[in-house]
């Protein structure tokens, strides 16, 4: 059986709450603003940094269903609802308590904070097309979970963000936003066996109608 568990984005903990250059949390989830890229004078002019200043993001999930390891829950995939503007999520790392289970590289940008897979609802469905999901990232194999589970992601806002508006020149600006309404996991866990139809069943079979 499939399991999904999640936690609303105004849990979030921001790690370098400086590098920000503003954030707060409101009932549907948590919003960061990061600086404008900074100019930097040169001997062939005024220049902006490539990459402006982020931070590291983390949401802690919970996990169901692993008292001593019964039914142990598999861990297959994350997903995270969020949007950007004028920046992006580099960087997401899947922690089983202090272990890092998996690194995902690469950017993830747009507005997810009401798109999910329905294969993390339903894992039989046919004709979702994975690609229109991409802020659900599958592990590349199944991870039994030892104790939690917890997401972090590193954001930042890239000059060639800013494009998008035609601002990519210089100032002024618009702001750099990421919102993150919530973090969520997909588990695989053995379904349990009824035992009671498991002795009915038998003792049928061994006495007859």
């Amino acid at each position: 059986m499939q399991f999904s568990t999640f936690t609303h984005g105004n849990a979030l903990a921001i790690e370098t709450p400086n590098a920000l250059a503003g954030y707060f949390r409101v009932g549907w989830g948590t919003q960061m603003i990061f600086p404008a890229p900074v100019p930097q004078q040169t001997s062939f002019g005024i220049v902006y940094d490539e990459i402006g200043p982020g931070t590291w993001l983390h949401m802690p999930l919970t996990t169901t269903l692993a008292t001593f390891g019964l039914f142990g829950p598999r861990l297959v995939s994350v997903t995270l609802l969020f949007s950007t503007e004028h920046c992006r999520i580099t960087d997401v790392h899947v922690y089983d308590g202090a272990t890092i289970i998996h690194r995902f590289e690469g950017a993830l940008k747009g507005n997810f904070l009401g798109s999910r897979d329905p294969r993390d609802i339903d894992p039989e469905r046919h004709g979702s097309d994975s690609a229109t999901f991409g802020n659900t990232l599958k592990l590349p194999a199944p991870h039994k979970v030892f104790s939690a589970i917890g997401i972090s992601f590193y954001a930042c806002a890239f000059k060639s963000d800013f494009d998008v508006h035609g601002h990519a020149g210089g100032p002024p600006f618009p702001q750099a936003v990421l919102t993150v309404a919530a973090a969520g996991a997909q588990f695989n866990v053995t379904q349990p066996i009824d035992r009671t139809t498991s002795v009915v069943t038998i003792r049928e079979v061994a006495h007859g109608p």
